[in-house]
């Protein structure tokens, strides 16, 4: 689906607040292997939307278990 991945990202940043924000976001961008600046409206890669997918989804977990 065409923007789906920069959709992904864009939710995935509105999440983010605080001290950790960066730290996030940069595990994010090395377990996903993308260039932020990279991810447009226009790009339709389903190769990124997965790896975006499912290193949102890890990240996501490992936040709701962290104490």
């Amino acid at each position: 689906m065409k923007g789906r991945a920069y959709q992904l990202l864009s939710d995935f940043k509105l999440t983010l607040s605080g001290a950790s924000a960066p730290f996030l976001m940069s595990r994010l961008i090395l377990r996903a292997r993308i260039i932020p600046d990279n991810i447009t409206p226009e790009i339709d890669d389903p190769a990124i939307e997965k790896r975006l997918d499912e290193a949102i989804r890890a990240l996501t977990a490992e936040r709701n278990l962290a104490p």
